[in-house]
């Protein structure tokens, strides 16, 4: 049972964590993109590309030669992602620590 449950939990953090690296690489790819050079100018111009944060969304803000530029907001799959790698793993942990917890209750009740 415990050796099912370990795994079931390496299982679920594994594609969890994937996700997550998934989800960093589009955002480095966001910030490569704004930060290279752009023909969108009379000369080429590059922008300071940023991230503001609340729960659970996201805002991208890319400033430059005057231009500051805001997305709506946004739905925010890293923090969401680590939200669930927590939940996930407590919510195991406290199975668990319920199952030993009733085991140990049953063992020592006199027959």
């Amino acid at each position: 049972m415990l050796v099912r449950t370990i795994l079931k939990v390496l299982v679920v953090d594994a594609i969890l964590l994937a996700a997550e690296f998934w989800v960093f690489q589009d955002l480095q790819w966001r910030t490569g993109f704004a930060s290279s050079l752009h023909n969108a100018c009379s000369h080429l111009c590059t922008y300071s590309p940023s991230f503001s944060y609340g729960i659970l969304i996201q805002f991208f803000t890319m400033t430059g030669n005057g231009v500051h530029l805001t997305s709506p907001p946004t739905f925010d799959w890293a923090q969401a992602l680590a939200y669930a790698v927590v939940i996930l793993n407590a919510w195991f942990a406290y199975r668990f620590f319920q199952s030993r917890k009733s085991r140990a209750l049953t063992a020592a009740r006199p027959s």
